[in-house]
């Protein structure tokens, strides 16, 4: 059982670093204010890889906000689960909100990365739109947040207790002692009188 449970955090673990290393492959390759340069009032924006980055940092953060639902218990935080404990319910609705803010942010922060055109104001400049330093890199410390306490609030469910279907067994002291020949003897059993 100990290996399944390792197996699980050990993929919730890969998706969102994948994700996280994609979220600052984005944050280090976005659209710098220095990089723009305006044509016919028209704001000119280099290419970059920060679109496509973003949006597959936002879907690995989907997928393993979605592999955790799945594979630790789905909404663990408003099933009466008798393994669940009020911490286990926190951490579980905490991370759901990480994914979903990190999720926004990494969607919004590409789409302005890529936006085309500018804006003139009442004075006849225009401004062009470029995301701010550490937007992506929020949105990924925000995806990596939400792995890690999804995996956090598996680990604190407490365990079902084991159920042991084998009555207990007291085998004599002492020195050699061998159960086979010396078989322990049970008491009889005590069955209800049946009417017929």
């Amino acid at each position: 059982m100990e290996n399944k449970v390792l197996g699980y955090c050990a993929i919730a673990a890969v998706l969102g670093i994948i994700s996280a290393a994609t979220g600052f492959a984005a944050e280090v390759t976005r659209v710098k204010a220095s990089e723009i340069f305006i044509l016919y009032d028209t704001c000119v924006y280099p290419s970059s890889p920060a679109l496509a980055l973003g949006i597959v940092s936002a879907v690995f953060t989907i997928i393993t906000r979605i592999y955790i639902s799945v594979s630790f218990g789905g909404s663990g935080c408003c099933r009466t689960d008798p393994n669940s404990t009020p911490i286990s319910k926190l951490l579980f609705v905490l991370s759901w909100v990480a994914s979903v803010v990190a999720v926004i942010l990494l969607l919004a922060a590409a789409g302005l990365n890529n936006r085309q055109g500018g804006q003139v104001d009442s004075y006849g400049l225009i401004t062009c739109y470029v995301v701010k330093p550490g937007i992506f890199a929020a949105g990924v410390i925000l995806a990596l947040l939400s792995a890690v306490l999804g995996i956090a609030a598996y680990i604190t469910l407490t365990p079902p207790p084991q159920t042991n279907t084998y009555p207990a067994v007291a085998f004599p002291m002492g020195a050699n002692v061998d159960p086979e020949k010396n078989p322990v003897p049970f008491p009889p059993q005590q069955y209800p009188p049946q009417q017929y």
